[in-house]
């Protein structure tokens, strides 16, 4: 008993060991705010603030970064472009430490250019950590340098008009269905200058013209020459008829409109095939028991008629010896 306590007791130590280890690999860092916006002229320069916190029980360095960012995947994750000079962004110092428990503030010049055109920048401002912890994954006492980033965005908008155009790409609903709800899959492609949140609603309406359903589209940011996946279903299982799922939205500062209309049947074939087969199978066993019994009736019939045959036959055969 005393070697199985015993032995509860150091597993119970090594997994806290273990995970303590673990969670000084993963020092918690957080930034604020995550996002930030402004409008600029060209020729002006903003000072805006951000924040980064270690919440971690350890101090952490790390290097100071401006990098210019775009958004081509569909998932709306953020590419950067690392390759690139960013001139706008007046950071002042390049490397700092967090203390623990601590938060670094740093104040950061944004410079648009004279003769900028119109439209939107982005750039991503990041903190990316440095420095020698134990390596967990080995049996070295040595120590592996570890790296991991943290970045806020900005989206800078360089007042002006700016060219907006957007597209409703690859709606797809089924054309036919025998059971509900319907799925809805479309895309949403920004060609203009500036990022766009679509705003609007997909309506699902029968074909008697009644609403069915409303949804209302999810806020996402269309950043241009990118596009957007938006999914979801319409409705209920048990639909019957043509029905028309409709796309309304208007995106920009010029309130410009999207619209598409997609038609889609549902019918429950199969269950109508079960029940017609079904109705048949019930009305041919009617019918068989009614022929069953028309037949057996028919042979009753015909007995009867044998005997009262036979008895008019033995009446008149004794009809002489019959006393009068």
């Amino acid at each position: 008993m005393k070697k199985i306590l015993a032995l509860i007791i150091i597993s119970v130590l090594i997994t806290v060991f273990a995970f303590e280890i673990k969670a000084q690999d993963r020092i918690p860092l957080v930034v604020a705010p995550a996002r930030q916006f402004v409008a600029m002229d060209a020729g002006t320069t903003e000072n805006l603030v951000i924040k980064f916190f270690n919440e971690s029980t350890v101090p952490v360095s790390g290097n100071l970064k401006a990098i210019d960012f775009v958004v081509t995947a569909k998932d709306g994750s953020p590419i950067l472009l690392e390759d690139q000079t960013n001139d706008w962004i007046k950071l002042p110092f390049d490397r700092a430490t967090i203390p623990a428990g601590d938060v670094l503030k740093i104040n950061y010049k944004v410079t648009v250019p004279e003769n900028t055109q119109p439209g939107g920048r982005y750039v991503a401002i990041m903190f990316e950590q440095t420095g020698q912890i134990p390596d967990t994954q080995t049996n070295d006492e040595g120590a592996s340098a570890i790296s991991s980033r943290i970045v806020g965005l900005l989206s800078v908008r360089i007042n002006g008009f700016v060219y907006e155009s957007a597209f409703i790409d690859n709606f797809k609903t089924p054309n036919f269905l025998e059971f509900g709800p319907i799925p809805v899959y479309f895309e949403i492609l920004n060609k203009g200058g500036m990022h766009i949140t679509p705003f609007g609603q997909i309506t699902l309406t029968s074909w008697f013209g009644k609403t069915i359903e409303n949804k209302t589209l999810e806020p996402k940011n269309i950043f241009p020459n990118a596009k957007r996946i938006y999914e979801d279903s319409m409705g209920k299982t048990w639909m019957f008829g043509r029905y028309i799922a409709s796309l309304t939205a208007s995106y920009g500062d010029q309130g410009k409109t999207l619209t598409l209309n997609q038609f889609v049947w549902i019918i429950p074939i199969t269950l109508i095939i079960i029940i017609t087969l079904g109705l048949i199978i019930v009305t041919m066993g009617i019918v068989l028991i009614n022929k069953r019994f028309k037949a057996k009736q028919v042979k009753l019939e015909e007995k009867l008629e044998e005997e009262i045959t036979e008895l008019e036959s033995l009446r008149n055969k004794f009809k002489d010896k019959l006393p009068k």
